[in-house]
């Protein structure tokens, strides 16, 4: 099975061309929203609804999404304090190792602080299911290199390993952005995010993933500091402190592993 793990609904706007893939190759996927989507932790039907109605376009049914923030009421931009709760609701969903063959997560990029934390309860879960070399990152978007709060889309980071691009046919380029549109609830992020998501697609028009790489947790996203911190969600200590015992699991199950560093600069 292909489990993605989605911080908030909207995020899977990342993937819509695996996610319809696979819908149409009848491959079990399971889609798992890691926060309720709302600030103080309450449930946001109206945002379910909204990613339900997406992903139905995909091909996805609704039996095959799981509202984990909800159930464990983590607020959105709070799943780096909650990443242990996050990972523990998902081993009791999926409990024998042979059910979760891949996973797929945004990247570890320092764009949100939501994203960096799925990021490492992938690599804790890759481990566990023993599918680390057959999950995959994707970037939604970062601000590398960038003063202030500006940020670029699908921009895949060098440190993060060899990069795989498949095109998008321009139909279905056409038909994702217009799925944007449905996440009517979330119009004042997608102002800003909508733009740059459609001019990516017609300038690259291209779906990117990068492999799991757990020591890069090890590493800053990138030099420079995160987006999410310029923008005054978390500071990075704050970020690192919370998730500390988490990547500690991580990186000590991958004790004598080798690991290529594609940018050195990058390490803390």
């Amino acid at each position: 099975m292909n489990l993605f793990l989605l911080p908030h609904q909207d995020d899977e706007y990342g993937v819509f061309p695996i996610l319809e893939e696979l819908a149409a190759k009848q491959e079990k996927v399971a889609v798992a929203y890691l926060t309720t989507g709302t600030l103080d932790g309450s449930d946001c039907p109206r945002r379910n609804d909204e990613s339900l109605g997406v992903l139905k376009s995909l091909g996805v049914d609704r039996a095959q999404v799981l509202f984990i923030g909800e159930s464990e009421g983590i607020p959105d931009s709070q799943l780096w304090r909650h990443a242990d709760r996050a990972a523990a609701a998902l081993l009791a969903t999926f409990k024998r190792t042979n059910e979760v063959s891949r996973i797929y997560t945004p990247a570890w990029e320092g764009g949100h602080q939501d994203h960096d934390a799925a990021y490492i309860i992938a690599c804790y879960l890759a481990q566990e299911y023993r599918c680390l070399e057959r999950s995959r990152q994707f970037p939604l978007y970062n601000g590398r290199g960038l003063p202030g709060a500006m940020w670029r889309t699908f921009d895949p980071l060098p440190a993060n390993g060899e990069v795989e691009s498949a095109i998008i046919p321009w139909r279905a380029r056409l038909r994702y952005v217009a799925y944007c549109l449905s996440y009517r609830s979330q119009m004042k992020s997608w102002i800003g995010l909508l733009p740059m998501y459609t001019l990516n697609l017609i300038l690259k028009g291209k779906q990117f993933l990068q492999p799991l790489k757990p020591l890069r947790l090890r590493q800053e996203p990138h030099l420079g500091i995160c987006l999410y911190e310029r923008r005054g969600f978390c500071t990075r200590q704050q970020f690192v402190y919370h998730t500390k015992a988490m990547v500690d699991k991580i990186l000590t199950r991958n004790q004598g592993h080798e690991y290529e560093n594609n940018d050195p600069s990058a390490t803390r």
